[in-house]
C-alpha cells in the first residue's frame, strides 16, 4: 500500500507535467500523446485498485484481531486491589492488563506505518477506520449486555469510564488523540451517561437527557434508561418516558451501530516523497529485484513442458 501510494503520486505528478507541456507547445490533440495519457489513465486505476484492495485487507485483519480484545474494555476493572493507574504517556506494559492486547494491536499497526514509510493521510485514515471499528463494536456490545442481565449501573460505568480514559489517554500519547476522540465519540457519550449519579439521574427527563445527549438516537437513549439498575423492584421513572412524538423512533429505531456507515477512503494527491527518476543506488534494492526476477522465471518454468525450459536469467550488473 505504501509504495503504491508513491507510485501514484508519482504518475499523477508526470500525467499533469506531460498535459502541461502538450498545452504549452500545442500538441493536446497529438494521436499519439493522446494514447499515452489513455494509457496512464488506466495505469492510475489500476494503482488505485491495489490501494484499495490493500487497505481493506489490513484493515480486516486488524479489526479481525480488535474483535477478541475489545470485550475486555468493558469487563475488566482498572482498579484492581494495589494497582496504580497509569498516567499520560506511560508505557504498554505499564497499562492495565485488560487493555494491553487492544493497546498492542494499535501499537503494532503504528509501528509497521512507520517502518513501511506510509503516507501520513493513509495513516490518518487507517486509524480512524480502526476506531470507527471499535466504537461500533464496544457500542453495540454495550446495548447487547444491558438486554439479558443486570449491566447499566453506576460502578460498572465507572470502571468502564476509566478503561476508555486510560486508552484516550495512551492514544494521545502515540499522537493519535485527536482521531480517536472524534471516533470514540458516541460510545464516550453513552458511558457517561451510565456514569451520572443515580440521584442526578432520576431528577432528570427526557427532553433534558435529549439535549445533553444528543448523539444517542431515541432508541438508543431509551434503551439504556430502560434498563438502567436502580434498584430492586424500581422501574425507570415516568419523566423518562419518550412522548408520543419520538415513539415511533424509539419503537422502531435500532439500537445498534452499522459497520457499513464508514468513512470512505480518500487517496491523497500529489506529494510523492520519493524521487523515482534518479538513479538507484542500493545494492539491497538489486539484490531485491534479482531475487524477484528468479522467482518470476522459476513460476514460468514450472508452467513449461520438461523440454521447453532453459536455464535462469543471467544476472546484471546494477
Amino acid at each position: 500500500m505504501a509504495n503504491t501510494t508513491e507510485l501514484l503520486s508519482f504518475v499523477q505528478e508526470k500525467v499533469l507535467e506531460m498535459e502541461k507541456e502538450a498545452d504549452q507547445e500545442g500538441l493536446s490533440s497529438d494521436p499519439q500523446l493522446c494514447n499515452d495519457l489513455e494509457l496512464c489513465d488506466e495505469a492510475l486505476a489500476l494503482l488505485d485498485e491495489v490501494i484499495m484492495c490493500t487497505f481493506q485487507q489490513s484493515v480486516y485483519y486488524l479489526t479481525k484481531t480488535l474483535y477478541s480484545t475489545l470485550p475486555a474494555l468493558l469487563d475488566s476493572n482498572p482498579f484492581t486491589a494495589g494497582a496504580e493507574l497509569p498516567g499520560p504517556g506511560a508505557e504498554l506494559e505499564a497499562m492495565p492488563p485488560g487493555l494491553r492486547p487492544t493497546l498492542g494491536v494499535f501499537q503494532a499497526a503504528l509501528e509497521l506505518t512507520s517502518q513501511c514509510e506510509l503516507h501520513p493521510d493513509l495513516v490518518s485514515q487507517t486509524f480512524g477506520y480502526l476506531f470507527f471499528f471499535s466504537n461500533a463494536s464496544l457500542l453495540n456490545s454495550l446495548m447487547e449486555r444491558g438486554q439479558g442481565r443486570p449491566f447499566y449501573q453506576w460502578s460498572r460505568a465507572v470502571q468502564i469510564r476509566t478503561n476508555l480514559d486510560l486508552v484516550l489517554d495512551w492514544l494521545q500519547g502515540a499522537g493519535l488523540g485527536d482521531i480517536a476522540t472524534e471516533f470514540f465519540r458516541k460510545l464516550s457519550i453513552a458511558v457517561n451517561l451510565l456514569c451520572v449519579p443515580r440521584t442526578s439521574l432520576l431528577k432528570a427527563s427526557w427532553s433534558s437527557l435529549r439535549t445533553d445527549y444528543p448523539t444517542l438516537t431515541p432508541a438508543q437513549l431509551h434503551h439504556l434508561l430502560s434498563h438502567y439498575q436502580l434498584g430492586p423492584g424500581r422501574g425507570p421513572p415516568p419523566a423518562w418516558d419518550p412522548p408520543p412524538a419520538e415513539r415511533d423512533a424509539v419503537d422502531t429505531g435500532d439500537i445498534f451501530e452499522s459497520f457499513s456507515s464508514h468513512p470512505p477512503l480518500i487517496l491523497p494527491l500529489g506529494s510523492s516523497r520519493l524521487r523515482l527518476t534518479g538513479p538507484v543506488t542500493d545494492d539491497a534494492l538489486h539484490r531485491e529485484l534479482r531475487r524477484l526476477r528468479r522467482l518470476l522465471w522459476d513460476l514460468e518454468q514450472q508452467e513449461l513442458p520438461a523440454n521447453h525450459r532453459h536455464g535462469p536469467p543471467v544476472a546484471s550488473t546494477p
